[in-house]
């Protein structure tokens, strides 16, 4: 099949690009400058300009939509927010136009989400029936990516919504930022640690794109999550488990983040016990559901 990702060179866009390759897949992606003498050949598209390279949709079955600016990095000031939800807002109404403007036949969209769209719910199992949390820039930033896949959904194309949590990689993402505090032999929860994060290794969370792609039955919102969230607390104490060491830990106050990150330390400070029941359902075998397993193997694998 011939997939077309955009954000493909991220840290989920690259092994899901790799992997769907290994399978016999060809995969192209959108780029904000062309190179089709990239590893994988990139068309340009552009969110601004309202343009997207018409030939990169013509060749295109299926569309894996990641791109987004990061939610972590600046403080969530007004403008930094608009920016935020303008890179995952305007940039599926921009495919859906020109999906439609091409006549381009594309069986389905898959596009990224994240947890946080349940905010926070303290010890609630969350499934994918579980309801929008009530508040905060993460809620309202989910939402509205969210919704802006019904432009596609309109055009009659199967869509998928994958609601991802922390990737667990040592290569971008979360961990190497924790990971750097070990080597100091020192580790931290934030708050009272309390909060669950969701969690999931990178290859099952590209495991759970390259199905969402091949199977035609799956549509709607999945949890890319494994299937046994923990503590912030947790979390750290099976990390350095993971790497034998015993490092000091201690709690970063909460009041401490928020001088830090303002509004953003809601990233760290909050969490939801989200569980992958559709996706779990739908088949799909993890081989990674043990945290400390995932820990060790992607530490070991450098992936």
């Amino acid at each position: 099949m011939k997939i077309l990702i955009t954000g493909g060179t991220g840290l989920v866009g690259m092994h899901l690009s790799r992997m769907l390759r290994d399978k016999g897949h060809q995969v192209n992606h959108l780029s904000r400058k062309e190179n089709l003498q990239a590893e994988f050949p990139a068309y340009r598209w552009d969110i601004d300009e309202g343009f997207v390279d018409a030939k990169a949709l013509q060749q295109t079955d299926h569309i894996v939509h990641l791109a987004g600016a990061s939610i972590v990095g600046k403080r969530w000031s007004p403008s930094q927010k608009q920016r935020i939800l303008d890179s995952r807002v305007k940039s599926i109404q921009l495919l859906a136009r020109q999906i439609q403007a091409s006549g381009a036949s594309v069986q389905s969209f898959i596009s990224a989400s994240a947890v946080g769209y349940y905010g926070n719910t303290g010890e609630l199992i969350v499934t994918e029936a579980s309801p929008a949390g009530d508040s905060g820039f993460l809620v309202e930033s989910c939402e509205l990516w969210e919704q802006a896949v019904e432009d596609v959904v309109a055009l009659g194309i199967r869509a998928v919504r994958m609601r991802i949590g922390i990737v667990l990689s040592v290569l971008d993402g979360a961990l190497p930022k924790i990971l750097l505090s070990f080597k100091a032999n020192a580790g931290t929860w934030f708050g009272d640690g309390s909060q669950y994060y969701p969690w999931i290794h990178i290859d099952d969370v590209a495991r759970m794109f390259v199905k969402a792609i091949e199977d035609d039955t799956l549509h709607g919102a999945y949890n890319a999550t494994a299937p046994n969230p923990v503590s912030n607390k947790d979390f750290v104490k099976i990390l350095a488990k993971a790497l034998d060491k015993k490092a000091l830990l201690v709690p970063t106050p909460a009041f401490v983040m928020r001088m830090a990150m303002g509004e953003m330390a809601d990233t760290v400070l909050h969490g939801s016990r989200v569980i992958p029941e559709r996706m779990t359902d739908a088949g799909f075998e993890f081989k990674f559901d043990d945290l400390e397993a995932a820990f060790r193997d992607v530490i070991r694998r450098k992936v």
